[in-house]
Order: structure tokens, then C-alpha cells, then sequence
């Protein structure tokens, strides 16, 4: 599968949508990523198979959306998403976020947790 089509399985959302999310204290899943990073292809499947495995629902923003770029830079700013490819959970009013495309689908599966 490309990474084109793995992220067709994720919910397609913008920077405000996910600001609106958090604000409201909603949990959420966000893998921020890009189509043309070497690393976030390694990841994305991965991802892929832990969501499909535990029917998680993943929301998805394209890092390199030219249009939503300044809200992009803003929301990775504020969360410290340094990297793509770059998980974001959202759980009960607490986020965490980790940037590395390294980790297997188990140490996905415990961040997530």
C-alpha cells in the first residue's frame, strides 16, 4: 500500500478542527505527516495496523497543505510536534505526542494506551 492510500483510511481534518477538538477536551488520535517524508512512509503503516487491529479512529492533517500552513506551524508548535511524522493522543484533557518513526507497532500500541 502507498502512504496515499493508508491515509485515505484516516480522517482527513485541518488544524482548526483539531484546535476545536482539544479545546474541548475531546480524545483524538492525530498522525500529522507528509507524502514526500521517507520517515512517515516507515511509520504510517504501522499506524495503520495498530488502528485497523483496535478499531481506532485516526484523524490525519498533511503537514505540507500549503493552504492551512501557518495553522499547521501553530498547532505543531504549540504541541512540540518537531518532526513528521509526529502522533498526537488526546485523552481525558491530557495530550502527549511523540515524533519518532522508529517505534514498533507495540510501542505504538502502549503510547496510545
Amino acid at each position: 500500500m502507498t502512504f496515499e492510500e493508508i491515509v485515505a483510511q484516516f480522517d482527513q481534518t485541518s488544524p482548526q478542527a483539531v484546535e476545536e477538538k482539544l479545546a474541548a477536551g475531546q480524545d483524538l488520535l492525530l498522525f500529522v505527516g507528509r507524502a514526500t517524508c521517507p520517515y512517515c512512509q516507515r511509520f504510517a503503516p504501522k499506524l495503520a495496523r495498530v488502528a485497523q487491529e483496535d478499531a481506532l479512529s485516526v484523524s490525519f492533517i498533511q503537514s505540507d497543505q500549503l493552504a492551512d500552513q501557518v495553522a499547521i506551524t501553530a498547532l505543531r508548535d504549540r504541541y512540540q510536534m518537531k518532526t513528521v511524522p509526529a502522533l498526537l493522543v488526546a485523552k481525558s484533557g491530557q495530550v502527549k505526542v511523540v515524533c519518532d518513526s522508529s517505534l514498533s507497532e507495540e510501542a505504538i500500541r502502549q503510547f496510545i494506551a
